[in-house]
């Protein structure tokens, strides 16, 4: 409703499924050159090791959100905080996403 009345349009893709280098890309927008306003992500951005999400944006947008507007299951958790951070050492260090796209155009061309 908030954006309906104000006639903002944000671009928020949820990068949950395809995001940390599953496409070949480290984002699938990153296909489109595209920079989004809010970025959702999830599940990969651990390894699947521990639960951990996180909604990506510039200040501008994050500082609208006040305490009690918007919650997390697990918002806040030094723990996942850190299990990501490693994680997306490991896709960086071993060229995951790279590997990704190398593997698609085999998948794709076979």
């Amino acid at each position: 409703m908030f954006l309906f009345r104000t006639k903002v349009i944000w671009q928020k893709p949820d990068e949950v499924q395809t995001g940390i280098g599953r496409t070949g890309k480290l984002l699938a927008c990153d296909h489109e050159n595209v920079r989004p306003d809010v970025l959702i992500l999830g599940k990969a951005l651990s390894g699947g090791v521990y639960p951990v999400s996180a909604v990506l944006c510039d200040d501008e947008i994050m500082m609208c959100i006040k305490p009690g507007e918007h919650g997390s299951t697990f918002g806040g958790n030094p723990i996942a905080a850190h299990v990501a951070m490693a994680a997306l050492d490991v896709v960086k260090d071993e060229k995951l996403a790279e590997r990704a796209e190398y593997l698609g155009k085999i998948f794709r061309c076979s």
